[in-house]
Formats: C-alpha cells, structure tokens, sequence
C-alpha cells in the first residue's frame, strides 16, 4: 500500500504542469496522411524566417505529434514536410501572449517523380536498442507468401533468435517467448507468430510502422523484462476502397479497405489462412500437419483537426505438431479487441493525449506424446492514459494504467508440484519520463515506472534513464546509452529442456513474492558515412534475476518441477546498411553469451556441488544475417542469408534398465526392466551450426483494372539440413524444412 501512496502522490506532483505550460510561446500538433489519417512518423517541421533561415525545426514522434517550444513574438513561414509528399508551406504570427498554435496538417503523397529515397531501419533520435521498421523494408525478407511478413523481417536483426521455423518461439537477446511484448495499436497481443515461422498476424498490407525495442526501452512499457514490437496498424482509405489477395502454397489471404464516411472514416479487414497442410503432401512429399488463420477488422474515424479514434477486432487460430512423427500436438488461439483515441486540442493545455482500452485473452494447449494435456488461459483487461506536456524545452510524458487479469491453468501432466490452479488479480500504476535537452547535443530521459498489484504482490519501483549525444550536425554520429530495471509479475512457465515446444502456461509466480527482475545497460553508436552507407555498434549486458526453468533430472522424463535461476547476458550486435537508388544491401551481426546458475538437490548427488552454471538452449554465440536486393521498375529481388552457432542441449549419458521395487522383487533374469535415458549435464552439448539461404524474384504486370503480382522463390535455396531439435526419447533429431520452392501470385486494385 505505500507503493500505491507514492504512486497517488506522483500524480498530484505531475497536475500543475498545466499552469507551467501556459508560459511557453509554442507551435504544436498532428502531421498525418491525408488519405488515410495515419501518422507520418519523423516529418520535418521548421519556423524560418521570410529570408529562408531556419529559427527552429524538429521532427513528428511515432504519434505524428510536433511541438516547437520558446519561439519569439513576430511573424514566421511555418513548413511541413516528409519524404514521398507534398510540402506545406503556410504563414504565422507568434504573439507574446505565453500560448500555443495548433496546426494539424494533413499531407497529400506527390506525384512527381522521386529521385534517391534512402530506405532505413534507423531513424535520427531513435533510442538505443530500437529498431523504428517502414513498411517499405518488411518485404526484403523473401516470405513464401503474395505478401510479407512483419516476423520474416524481425528475424533478420542480430539479437534475434527462433529456435526453428515452426512453433512461433522468438528469443531477444537472452530473453525468453514470454518476457517479449507485443502491442497492436496499444492494446496486448500475448501469441502474435503462427506455429510456422514465417508468419504472424502482421502481414506487410496492415503495417504502418513498427518500433522494436530489444532492451533498454522506456517506462511507458511495463510488465516485461526483455523486449517491445510497437505495431501501428494502417488505416483504411478515407476516400477511395482497395482490396488485394494472393495465394500461395502456404497460404492464402484477403485485403479490404473502404471509406465508411468520406474523408471522415474507413474500414479495413484482413483475412488469413494456412494451406500448407493440404498442400504439403504433393508439394513437399510430407504431410506438414500445420494449420492456422487470422482474421482482423479496423475501423478507423478522424475530424482532421487532430483528434482520431479506432477500435480493432482480432482473432487467431493454430494447431500442428512439431514432430511431425510424433502424437503430441500444440495449439493456442487469441481473441482481441482494443479503441485507441488520442489527439491534441486548442483549448487544452496538455500538448498530446492518448487512450487505449483493451481486451486480450490466449487459450493454450498441449497434448499427446506420453506428457498428459496441459492447458492454460489468460485474460487481461487494459487502460492506459498518456499525456505529453513541455516545460520550456522540457518534454514530459506520464500518465495512468490499469489491468485486470484471470489465469488458469492445468499443467500437473508436466509440473509435478502445480496443482491446477485460477487466480484474478489487479495491477495499477503511474509512469513517469522527461527528455531534458542539455546543450545542443546531449538530451537525458530519465523515468520511472510505479507499480501496485493490490497486496497479491509487493509494490515496485523501475527507475530507468536513457541519453543521447547527436552529433549529426558535425560529423553524421549518434551515441546512446540506456540503464533500467525491468520487473514482470506474471511468469510464462515453459518447459525448454528442448526446443520441441510450442506450450506455455501463464501464472503468479508461487507464493506471490518472486518476480523475474531484469537490469539493462547499453550503450550504442550509430554513424552515417554517405547518404547511402551507415552503421550502428550496440553492446549490451543484462542481468537476470528468478527467471522460471525446468529442474534438472538425471533420467530423462516428461515429469519435473519448478525451479528458479539467475543469470547474465552480454553481447554485441552490428549492423551496416547501403541504400543506393535501386539497390541496398546490409549484413549484421550478433556475438552473445547467456549463462544461467541454479541451485538443484540433484547437483549434489551427481555432481558434488549445489550450483551449476551453464548456457539455456536459447544461447547462439554467433549469428550472421546479409541481404541483398534491387527494386528496379515493376521487378524486384531479394536475397538473404542466415548463420547461426550451435545451439546447446542436453546429451544423453547412457542408458540402464529400471524396476519398480514396490511391484516386489523382479526376477532379473527373465525381465528386462523399464529402459531408461541418463542425462549428461544440462546442456553441455551443442547442435550443428545452422545456415540457409532465401530468395524471391517478383514482377508486377499492370492489367487493365487491376495489378497481377507473381512471386518465384525458395526457402533454403541450397537444401541444407538444419536440425530444429534432438528428441532424447526416440535418440533422433527432427530437422527443419528441406529446400521449398514456391509461386505467389497476388492480385490488387489499383
């Protein structure tokens, strides 16, 4: 309860920066698409005098919002621009009255010719650890689909691992599935990525942005410990409808969007759905027992004078097996409903507001393969209040949330200790972050984020600060740095003594008292060299605090307990972009160590000491990703290649014969006993290194009413066999998918 008195006193702290604000001359507002209303992320925006000289300027955040703040009373030409637009160009008078100007501006895509448009994945002013992804970069990663992929794309940073190309497992930078957060348009997404790898349910037709955190982001996001994808989803044309669809032996889609009211709002509807499964017999000759479909609905209003609301529907579907010779069988679903509103008004003394109410609920299951079924839910409710107010040059973003959440789940089959088990519980807090400009390259963000569970857990605390040292205007270079802590009450329990799973059960963490506590530090470089060549260097250490495991058996068995371990991640990541008129190119890499110790009755007996340190099945030291394209006209080709190290597992020791002693005294000689596996230490082996090459050429043809788009391309162009995991039961590995070839075809209006 005294958390929660802080958090109450926090606020009222924060009230008074209205009456603060109302000293400052400022311009503020929204920048956004006139067809659709989305925001244009990173717009210019200057005040300049009639001669041309820039007075101020700045750039839009992921919100469209601008705001120019102490600008001197006299009269000025304001600009607007964004690469790809129209400019807009307009006058103002700024009168020493300590207000503010609002100016919402819609822009109208140009359509004259563009010369050189450098296409990145880096933003000037972006934070440590963040990845801001355009639409225009998500198909560079070939996908055996009329459309790509947000997930395809997301596994071509460094620091990014899947463990295989099914079963929807991502692991950032040491972090587990369940440590990662995924928003859509604010509201929570617990299993976005389907049981095949390469999709998810963010095909590149509902992407307007995306911001990918793999560490060190800010108090705004809460309640995980390792990573953040921000996704924006588009809007619908306010003015003219579209549709697409396309087919492929993957899968199918379909793409919608209307006006509902001119100029005021739209309507946007996804569909997808698997084919693999049918397909798989005659194309691949084995079936490939996989299935999964998404279906989402947007509908989206605007008054175009800043102030904007949506609401979304979503719902998934998927189930397959990971072993495709085995009976044990995953599926999971979500259902998902969220209504953002945000905006800005002259009347208010706030400079930007935002709402999000959501809905998010996850049904897991498992079963077959001798483990028993298991099952999980969750539920959560969601609202979350932002605000953004300046003190001068002073930005400062805080505001309110409230969750409730239900879990259940039944995992006795598999955790001998956990009782089938439904809890609720509510979580409430205050974020609090400021940007302070000191001199004219550094800029400090420190923040904090207050949390109270309502006497079910202990109330926190998360300090976390951010800077950043902009030296574009000397010599092109960036540096940023980030330290936090990162509390997450739930705990996702998943069983990865190996990579065969697609399960995870959600709960409390038992006796109400540990939390998985994570602290970051980073440290970035980013370096522009050419208007076409560019770099960025980010070293990273975590430390890892309660993170829920397995415990180690010397038998191998479906059966264990729940255990606990501490642990530290370190690494480096690099990346080097070209974009050059037609062409880019890019190869980064990753080089990490992830080392848990833990504390197990069994380490004594085998091993003649209590703790033992050693690196989860997730730790890739090594991981190399180069891509290479050209868009040229209406052909386009893509080309990427993927390395990775071994991954660790757990090697069999030997084998004996075991007899159950209380059945009576066996007769050895006629009886054989129950054979049994005997484990080495825990993950002392490694798997063979993995690598694949994949391809995609595509042409457009311009029919008479409508565009025909057909894509040629294979996944692991050169046959290689990767291993995806070793079974210790069957003593075989299962691999991953040989060479695939495939044609999409898509057809959309024009």
């Amino acid at each position: 309860m005294s958390e929660l008195k802080k958090s109450i006193f926090l606020l009222l702290l924060l009230l008074p920066l209205k009456e603060v604000y109302a000293q400052n001359n400022a311009v503020r507002g929204i920048i956004s698409d006139q067809g659709t209303g989305e925001a244009l992320i990173s717009a210019t925006v200057s005040i300049q005098t009639f001669s041309g000289e820039i007075v101020k300027g700045t750039v839009t955040d992921n919100n469209g919002h601008y705001q120019i703040n102490n600008i001197d009373r006299g009269d000025y030409i304001f600009k607007a621009s964004y690469v790809g637009y129209q400019s807009y160009t307009d006058t103002i008078r700024v009168i020493n009255y300590g207000g503010a100007i609002l100016k919402n501006i819609t822009l109208s895509p140009s359509s004259e010719e563009l010369g050189e448009v450098t296409v990145s994945d880096r933003s000037r002013g972006d934070n440590v650890g963040q990845t801001r992804i355009q639409p225009e970069t998500i198909g560079r990663a070939p996908t055996p689909a009329g459309s790509a992929d947000l997930v395809s794309y997301i596994q071509t940073q460094p620091g990014v691992l899947a463990t295989g190309d099914r079963g929807g497992q991502l692991f950032v930078r040491g972090g587990t599935p369940s440590e990662n957060m995924v928003l859509m348009d604010g509201t929570l997404i617990y299993q976005p990525f389907h049981i095949v790898g390469f999709f998810s349910v963010f095909p590149e037709d509902v992407v307007s942005s995306a911001d990918f955190y793999a560490g060190g982001f800010g108090p705004k996001y809460s309640g995980r410990s390792s990573s953040v994808m921000d996704v924006r989803l588009k809007n619908g044309n306010l003015y003219e409808p579209g549709w697409s669809a396309s087919v492929s032996p993957f899968i199918s889609d379909l793409f919608v969007e209307t006006p509902v009211k001119k100029g005021k709002s739209s309507l946007l509807f996804s569909m997808r759905g698997s084919l693999i499964e049918e397909t798989s017999d005659a194309y691949l000759q084995e079936q490939q027992p996989l299935k999964f479909n998404s279906q989402l609905m947007k509908f989206n209003s605007t008054n175009n004078e800043g102030l904007g609301c949506s609401a979304l529907l979503m719902r998934t579907y998927d189930r397959g097996k990971l072993n495709f010779d085995s009976d044990q069988y995953f599926k999971w679903s979500n259902a998902v409903a969220g209504t953002r509103c945000f905006g800005t008004a002259q009347e208010s003394s706030l400079s930007f507001m935002e709402l999000n109410f959501g809905l998010s609920n996850f049904n897991n299951e498992a079963g077959g393969g001798g483990g028993g079924r298991r099952t999980s839910n969750i539920f959560k409710s969601n609202l979350d209040l932002s605000f953004v107010n300046y003190v001068s040059d002073i930005k400062i973003e805080y505001g309110f949330f409230a969750n409730y959440r239900t879990v259940n789940f039944d995992i006795l089959n598999r955790f001998n200790s956990l009782d089938a088990n439904e809890e609720s519980f509510l979580t409430t807090g205050l974020y609090l972050e400021s940007e302070v400009p000191v001199g004219k390259y550094l800029s400090l963000k420190p923040g904090l984020v207050a949390n109270s569970y309502m006497i079910r857990l202990d109330g926190t605390l998360e300090p976390r600060f951010r800077f950043s040292l902009d030296f574009t205007d000397v010599f092109n270079g960036e540096f940023h740095g980030a330290a936090g802590v990162y509390l997450q009450p739930l705990i996702g329990l998943a069983d990865l003594r190996d990579a065969g799973t697609a399960f995870t059960a959600w709960m409390l963490p038992p006796g109400y008292k540990t939390t998985i506590r994570t602290t970051h530090y980073l440290l970035g470089w980013r370096q522009t060299v050419t208007s076409s060549f560019d770099f960025t260097v980010e070293g990273y250490f975590k430390t890892i605090e309660d993170t829920p495991i397995s415990v180690w058996n010397p038998v191998a068995q479906f059966t264990t307990e729940l255990a606990y371990a501490d642990g530290t991640v370190r690494g480096i990541d690099a990346r080097l972009n070209f974009n050059h008129k037609a062409f880019y190119a890019a190869v980064g890499y990753g080089y990490s160590i992830t080392e848990y110790e833990t504390s197990q009755d069994h380490f004594v007996q085998w091993f003649g000491k209590e703790t033992q340190r050693y690196n989860p099945p997730h730790d890739r030291r090594h991981q190399i990703n180069a891509q290479l394209g050209f868009d040229w006209g209406n052909f386009s080709a893509n080309l990427n290649w993927i390395y990775g190290s071994g991954l660790p597992y757990t090697q069999p020791k030997g084998f004996d014969s075991f007899f159950n002693l209380d059945e009576g005294v066996p007769e050895v000689r006629d009886e054989y006993g129950t054979p049994r596996v005997l484990l080495e230490k825990p993950f002392q082996g490694n798997m063979p290194d993995f690598h694949r090459f994949d391809v995609s050429l595509q042409q457009k043809f311009q029919l008479p009413s409508a565009n025909l788009n057909v894509q040629l391309g294979a996944i692991n162009l050169y046959d290689q066999q990767n291993l995806f995991y070793y079974d210790v039961f069957s003593q075989r590995g299962i691999n991953q998918l040989p060479i695939v070839p495939y044609v999409a075809l898509k057809v959309e209006s024009k």
